[in-house]
């Protein structure tokens, strides 16, 4: 059972630490959503649409190399035919002319001489090249496939020329010779340039042979770092600054895209994000919880105070009213009487009174079995019985597994004396009867007590005016032991228990009690 520190304490926590965590958490979460559009997405679209720029590239002049190659069935006629040789160079220079991004063209017989192209000669790394290697050995042995290749172009790396060729073959399937198509390193660089972020295209090789931006090698060599090489949408870091990679295969596998986003000083904003919230929170959780300890305990220190004045002022008007001269007058006159008429009852009054007189001087336990107070309350109406005689009638309806539940010692007995005060018929007769249950709640199983009346009731303004007491305590000496009773329960229990009084439209007053369900020897 939850002491009202706990419950202080767990309260304060509440409205203090879970805001608090609360906005740590949604801080938390707009980071990995600002990384998520800004980092992550980007990413990804960028190297998918810079993809299919490059497939788009390569798909076109496989076309054109198509293209050529069934146009063209004998090359050998093209050095005589001046006419046929004008007719297909003026196709290939519309071609290549279309996009203006200074595409060349060149056509080779089988014996790799230049039969037609965009200049007279073969441009550097063309010109040496044989069929024993490069795109032309790859050609020859594919004839029906097309080939691409990149030529290391004199300079800086990272604008190698791209070469994209197809065998020509005759009707009968002799090879006749090759066409080529050069793109130049820039024009596929210029296509693929991001303001975000860097480009790197890798050949089977790991060789770069198109990049934008920086350089990510490591000694000037052409092929890529391996921090970058071996990354795919993660962080790494060279060169002291820190990247976010992907990469993508490009033409079939043949190459291989990276797309690399620096991300060092948007981390650095992050970090700093985040160790400013961990310190405010470092601050500020030994702050809050420093409070809420001290604050608890000066609230349950006053509540403390408060339920011991409650239980002695209730303990000294129980004692008052239910053993003022007056009750004990009207005990004794009985027991006179009564021995005269029947000794028997009168003794039997007397051990009533004396189990009552030493029950409510009995120690100070808080708590006591069910069965204990019943044993208690028993006595006391037995002795208002026989005061009252037949006009009095009181049952119980309580399950014999419920006789070991803990209760608030002298429980029932004020709510009792105001049933015998209020609750008699027009016809003077009284008729009481006490019922306990078990009622299950989310919260916890609750004992339910109920002591009802078959009077007269309350008056519509007297049943306002003791609802409102109970609410706010206003005016307690309205009636004095239901109040009390209601006090008690929520100082050991807490708000949510308590005492309710109603009037059901049959008639009678009905009090309920509600506490927590303590069954067997729990400790107060």
């Amino acid at each position: 059972m939850q002491t009202f520190q706990d419950e202080v304490r767990r309260a304060l926590t509440k409205y203090a630490f879970l805001p608090t965590l609360f906005l740590a958490a949604i801080g938390l979460i707009l980071v990995l959503a600002s990384w998520e559009r800004y980092v992550v997405a980007v990413s990804d679209e960028s190297r998918m649409v810079t993809a299919e720029v490059l497939s788009g590239i390569f798909e076109d002049y496989n076309s054109r190399t198509l293209v050529v190659a069934e146009k063209v069935t004998d090359i050998g006629k093209l050095r005589t035919d001046a006419s046929a040789r004008a007719q297909l160079y003026s196709y290939l220079y519309h071609e290549v002319n279309i996009t203006h991004d200074g595409t060349l063209f060149f056509l080779l017989d089988a014996e790799n001489q230049l039969v037609l192209g965009s200049w007279d000669y073969l441009p550097t790394g063309l010109a040496p090249m044989g069929s024993q290697w490069g795109i032309l050995r790859r050609l020859k042995e594919k004839p029906s496939e097309p080939q691409s290749e990149f030529l290391v172009r004199e300079g800086e790396y990272g604008e190698d020329d791209l070469v994209i060729g197809r065998a020509i073959c005759d009707e009968a399937g002799q090879l006749q010779g090759y066409i080529l198509f050069l793109l130049p390193g820039r024009y596929l660089r210029n296509n693929i340039t991001s303001p975000y972020l860097d480009f790197v295209l890798q050949d089977e090789y790991g060789n770069t042979r198109i990049r934008t931006g920086a350089s990510y090698t490591n000694g000037g060599l052409r092929k890529l770092a391996p921090e970058i090489w071996h990354t795919d949408h993660w962080l790494t870091e060279f060169h002291h600054q820190e990247y976010y990679v992907t990469q993508q295969p490009v033409a079939d596998g043949t190459f291989t895209l990276f797309s690399i986003m620096p991300v060092t000083t948007l981390l650095q904003r992050y970090y700093l994000g985040i160790g400013v919230v961990v310190g405010v929170l470092l601050l500020m959780l030994p702050i809050l919880y420093v409070s809420v300890r001290r604050e608890s305990r000066a609230r349950a220190r006053a509540i403390a105070e408060e339920e011991a004045r409650a239980t002695a002022v209730f303990e000294m008007r129980r004692l008052e009213s239910q053993f003022n001269p007056h009750f004990l007058f009207n005990t004794l006159e009985n027991i006179k009487f009564m021995v005269k008429l029947d000794p028997e009852a009168a003794q039997r009054m007397l051990m009533d009174l004396s189990r009552i007189l030493r029950y409510s001087i009995k120690g100070e336990e808080r708590k006591v079995k069910l069965r204990e107070d019943l044993s208690y309350t028993h006595s006391y109406m037995e002795i208002q019985q026989y005061r009252f005689g037949k006009r009095l009638s009181y049952e119980e309806a309580i399950p014999e597994t419920m006789q070991d539940c803990r209760i608030p010692r002298l429980l029932f007995q004020p709510v009792l004396e105001n049933a015998i005060r209020y609750g008699a018929e027009e016809d003077g007769s009284i008729h009481i009867r006490l019922g306990i249950c078990q009622e299950r709640q989310e919260a916890g199983d609750v004992l339910c007590v109920r002591i009802a009346d078959q009077g007269l009731g309350l008056p519509a303004e007297r049943l306002q005016a003791v609802r409102r007491m109970l609410a706010e305590g206003a005016d307690p000496a309205l009636h004095t032991g239901i109040y009390n009773i209601h006090r008690r329960l929520q100082l050991m229990y807490g708000r949510a228990y308590g005492l309710q009084i109603a009037c059901p439209p049959e008639g009678g007053t009905v009090v309920t009690m509600r506490l927590p369900f303590e069954k067997g020897d729990l400790t107060c």
